[in-house]
């Protein structure tokens, strides 16, 4: 027998503020709970505009360096993903976020804060239900030699491999089970990586100007700038983090075994595309069989 999930939101609203990684401004977040089916809701505030984005597919614009949604105008909030996948893990549906600036902040680079906010606000489990994702059939995209899957399992896990052009991080993996329990103790600590010779050269641009020690790991060309890692395999840890807070736009919880090798934001969103076009598909055949005709064909050529 399937187990029934409900919806949640936030028992209380809280703030949380930390700095934007390519600002360097200080950001404002403030997490309201909501009604069943509300969904998950940024409201942008631009001087006296309060600007409403839906956290929905339909609503990435771009995913070359995080995870961005807009409005289809100018109107954006980027970095999106490390305050879903906390979102995501401890099963909230529905929930205001209301920002004062166009990034997500960027707190320690890990999910960490977030999750510790959200369960320090206390969870509200609602009287409706969600139907989790479950796929039947193996989904996959690819490109190049960077490629995402998605098997059918009764569980959500992740086998995931990175392969840079460094020492360290080369031919670097890890499997495990993704429960909230996992989650938050193996996945969501693990922070944002960066390359030394990468942030300066952002830098130069303008962006970046937020990054630092204490919000991410940096590679110099043969080591860590940073003086620990919070685990041995942070930086593969932090990716998986990165895929499940992009999964989470699909706004449902998901199940399935996630296979990924050089993988990022956009084969992230790729593959969530792909598996909503099958579930789509999928439910629509489901609710169509059930469906109890008004009439037989015998009756209709009489």
């Amino acid at each position: 027998m399937q187990t029934v999930i409900h919806r949640k939101t936030i028992q209380n609203s809280i703030t949380l503020k930390g700095i934007g990684v390519h600002s360097g401004k200080v950001v404002t977040l403030r997490l309201h709970p909501a009604e069943a089916n509300t969904g998950l809701i940024f409201y942008l505030y631009k001087g006296i505009q309060k600007i409403r984005i839906p956290v929905s597919l339909d609503h990435v614009v771009d995913t070359s360096n995080a995870t961005t949604i807009g409005d289809g105008s100018s109107n954006r909030v980027q970095t999106i993903e490390h305050l879903l996948a906390a979102v995501h893990t401890l099963g909230i549906t529905d929930c205001i976020f209301e920002i004062d600036s166009v990034e997500v902040p960027i707190m320690d680079g890990s999910s960490l804060p977030f999750w510790e906010g959200i369960r320090s606000a206390g969870i509200r489990v609602l009287e409706e239900t969600v139907e989790p994702i479950t796929i039947t059939n193996p989904i996959w995209v690819v490109d190049g030699d960077k490629y995402l899957v998605m098997l059918p399992s009764d569980e959500l896990k992740v086998t995931y491999s990175i392969d840079f052009n460094h020492p360290l991080l080369r031919g670097q993996s890890y499997t495990t089970t993704l429960d909230e329990s996992i989650l938050g103790t193996d996945i969501l600590p693990a922070r944002t990586f960066g390359f030394l010779k990468d942030v300066e050269a952002l830098q130069a641009r303008g962006l970046a100007m937020g990054g630092s020690l204490d919000n991410a790991v940096v590679l110099t060309d043969d080591g860590y700038l940073n003086d620990h890692l919070r685990y041995d395999n942070e930086c593969v840890r932090h990716k998986i983090l990165d895929l499940v807070g992009d999964l989470a736009v699909m706004g449902r919880p998901f199940r399935g075994h996630l296979i990924a090798s050089k993988a990022g934001h956009a084969l992230d969103i790729s593959l969530a595309k792909c598996i909503m076009s099958q579930v789509t598909g999928n439910e629509l055949t489901q609710y169509k069989s059930k469906r109890i005709p008004l009439f037989s064909k015998k009756e209709a050529t009489r």
